[in-house]
């Protein structure tokens, strides 16, 4: 009999039986295709990729010490994908979520929320748009070689918002090609009919993105443009309040390439641009909207270069961020209660890493990796607000009364506000014959706010070969860290017309998490892969905003706050399979078991789905025409936990939903190609009546777009 392993949860997780079988025919279906996969043609995957996350220096992916998923610049464009969040939904044991109260997603990853999973675009860290959480759809598909996911506490390689995992987004290197100019150019456009909030358009989604490379002896110099144009999106269309925004957001990209000697430097310029408003209905019962222009500017400059001692990497990084968020009554007859708020972000890191080869002393595989690295950031938050009286104002608030008899009060709501860390970090690969390696390390930092910490690392790799099949069992134990940032102690998140206000807590203490992880793969190097990934993470001093007692505006404003309150526990697993069906016709499937709890309360972690399935199907029907099919399942999950009128908690509940896609591309010629397909085939959606549905926000889009390059 299957115990329900959450404490006072509903039976929806208490009759479990099921993955147990869904388990067990996965594992018949892997044996099954291990041993036909002899007779199969084409290679499926490549081990012999190179990865950089796993260890902070280029291995094959079939050597790295920690498990890592890769995910192919093929597949990526196969896939359509218009940003990170389209491009991470197929990956096995990720989930993802809306950000709440903004028009992006946030990602999941073995329980751990965006807030902690560093994203990382080649090896340097992007701006969260709100609070902590990096949104995914803000980061384009423009120019992009392959995404790589490492699982699991990663603070020992990458610091402390590495705790849940990293995603590293690796860019196009300059490419060694006869043709000194190149490029692609692509426009797609795609409609979700009645749902659309502006009717004079056929189309309510545009997207174009386009590169360029020129190519001058040792010198490379490559420009590229992404832009994404919403015409608006509603589920309800008897409410004024919209479910999508209207308006664009834009990537631009600036890369300059040039080799000198033994050494290589890029240096890019990255702009990205997110002009946005969303209907939303005013705490005076009048209708209004929530505009928000975002500017993030960012220039990161990247050397490696070999000298006798070793090889060396230098990186730097300078990003600024502006956000302005307006919440605007329609009706100018009713000033009161329209707010502007500015914050302004930055940060800055710089490292120096140093890679040295210990072949010679220790056996063929052998590496030192350390590094020191300095990080800052800073934030100031400003807003101006018109009220109808000049009571309750603090002491620094700047008031003015305007000629109907408002008042014009402006707010410097967190003044310049600055955290600085300085790090050192060491890993060490020893072969343990040529059957597998050994890798230690650790990081030690000292924060300015938070003082000292080391998070050290150590993981093992074994390969077992039986006939042509290769058996590699990974292992590893970390400990995790994560220092409360500027947003948690002092961003204030207002969303006022929805009955809250979230506000930082300058009494918060740092995460600490101790991570477990075991995978077992199983592959013939060529057609077949199968791989089973084990996870236990404890979390400690867990920051989350929790009720403070405390409202605003005649109690109509509730107060959250940023608080240590919980204990926490993720376990799981992780199920993948990767086959060639037929000539041309690939499948990867995977299933996923997650436990995620509050020990402190016994009750689950919200948004995190207890089950979740996903497939891929990628079919070469010819060298003219490809196919792809793709699909997700999301068990039901908690999705709030209120407080019942006996004084219990109640668990509300999203339902569990599956959504398809379906893809297609059409070579014309050499140079151009069609392509199209229909996201959401089946129009799986929320109800927009039930607060508590975390099901799909979009519905149903076909589209179809044309591609060129040159």
């Amino acid at each position: 009999m299957t115990r329900c392993l959450v404490a006072g949860a509903e039976p929806v997780f208490c009759h479990l039986r099921w993955w147990r079988y869904a388990f067990c025919g996965c594992l018949l279906l892997a044996m099954s295709a291990a041993h036909a996969s002899g007779a199969q043609g084409g290679a499926v995957f490549n081990l012999s990729d190179v990865v950089v996350s796993a260890s902070r220096s280029e291995r094959p992916l079939a050597d790295t010490p920690v498990r890592t998923q890769i995910l192919d610049q093929a597949t990526i464009q196969r896939l359509h994908s218009r940003d990170l969040r389209d491009a991470l939904r197929i990956l096995p044991g990720v989930q993802l979520r809306e950000i709440h109260g903004k028009s992006g997603e946030e990602v999941y990853l073995q329980g751990f929320n965006g807030d902690r999973v560093l994203i990382l675009v080649d090896g340097l860290p992007v701006s969260a748009s709100t609070g902590s959480t990096v949104d995914t759809s803000q980061l384009a598909m423009l120019d992009i070689d392959h995404i790589e996911v490492v699982p699991g506490a990663a603070s020992a390689l990458y610091g402390s918002a590495a705790m849940g995992g990293v995603i590293n987004v690796i860019t196009r290197k300059n490419q060694n090609s006869e043709r000194r100019l190149s490029g692609h150019a692509s426009l797609d456009s795609g409609t979700y009919g009645s749902r659309q909030l502006d009717d004079s358009r056929v189309s309510g989604e545009q997207h174009l993105n386009a590169s360029v490379t020129q190519r001058l002896g040792q010198s490379e110099l490559r420009l590229g443009l992404d832009q994404r144009y919403s015409s608006g999106y509603d589920l309800n269309p008897d409410s004024w309040s919209s479910d999508g925004f209207s308006g664009s957001k834009s990537n631009l990209s600036a890369m300059l390439a040039r080799h000198f000697g033994d050494s290589q430097w890029r240096l890019n310029a990255e702009r990205f641009e997110e002009d946005s408003e969303t209907r939303r209905a005013g705490s005076s019962g009048s209708d209004g909207v929530k505009h928000e222009l975002l500017q993030r500017n960012r220039l990161a400059l990247q050397g490696e270069w070999q000298s006798r001692i070793g090889q060396w990497q230098l990186q730097a990084l300078h990003e600024m961020q502006d956000d302005q968020s307006d919440q605007l009554n329609n009706d100018s007859a009713i000033p009161a209660g329209n707010l502007w708020r500015d914050t302004q972000y930055q940060q800055q890191k710089a490292a120096l890493q140093w890679q040295y080869s210990l072949d010679s002393a220790l056996g063929y595989g052998a590496e030192m990796v350390a590094g020191v690295e300095g990080f800052r950031e800073s934030m100031e938050q400003d807003k101006n607000e018109i009220k109808l009286t000049d009571e309750g104002l603090g002491e620094n608030d700047q008031v003015s009364q305007r000629p109907d008899g408002t008042y014009d009060v402006s707010t410097n709501e967190v003044p310049y506000a600055q955290r600085k860390s300085g790090e050192f970090f060491t890993q060490l690969i020893i072969p343990l014959g040529v059957n597998g390696d050994i890798s230690t390390g650790g990081r030690w930092q000292n924060d300015s706010d938070f003082g000292r910490f080391f998070s050290p690392t150590i993981s093992v790799r074994q390969i077992f070969q039986w006939h042509n099949l290769q058996l590699q069992w990974r292992q590893s134990a970390g400990l995790g860290y994560r220092v409360p940032n500027l947003k948690n102690r002092y961003f204030i998140f207002d969303h006022s017309v929805n009955g809250y206000k979230v506000l930082g807590s300058e009494d918060l203490t740092p995460e600490k998490s101790r991570s477990l992880q075991m995978s077992f793969s199983l592959t013939d190097n060529e057609h077949f892969h199968a791989e089973l990934a084990l996870f236990n993470n404890r979390i400690q001093d867990l920051i989350e905003a929790q009720d403070s007692g405390e409202s605003e505006d005649g109690g109509r404003v509730a107060i959250y706050r940023y608080a240590n309150f919980a204990n926490a526990l993720t376990r799981g697993y992780d199920l993948s399979l990767q086959w060639q069906l037929l000539p041309g016709l690939q499948q990867r499937l995977s299933f996923g078991y997650l436990d995620a709890r509050d020990l402190d309360l016994d009750t689950p972690l919200i948004n995190r789905a207890r089950h979740h399935a996903k497939a891929l199907w990628l079919w070469d029907i010819s060298h003219r025409l490809q196919l792809t099919l793709s699909g997700e399942y999301q068990g039901e999950h908690i999705s709030s936990i209120s407080e019942a009128d006996s004084g219990s908690s109640q668990l509300n509940v999203s339902p569990a939903y599956s959504r398809w896609d379906i893809k297609g591309n059409w070579l014309l010629n050499a140079r151009t190609s069609v392509y199209g397909g229909v996201n959401n085939l089946f129009d799986t959606v929320r109800d927009s009546a039930d607060a508590y549905d975390r099901r799909p926000v979009f519905g149903r889009m076909p589209y179809a777009g044309l591609s060129y390059q040159f």
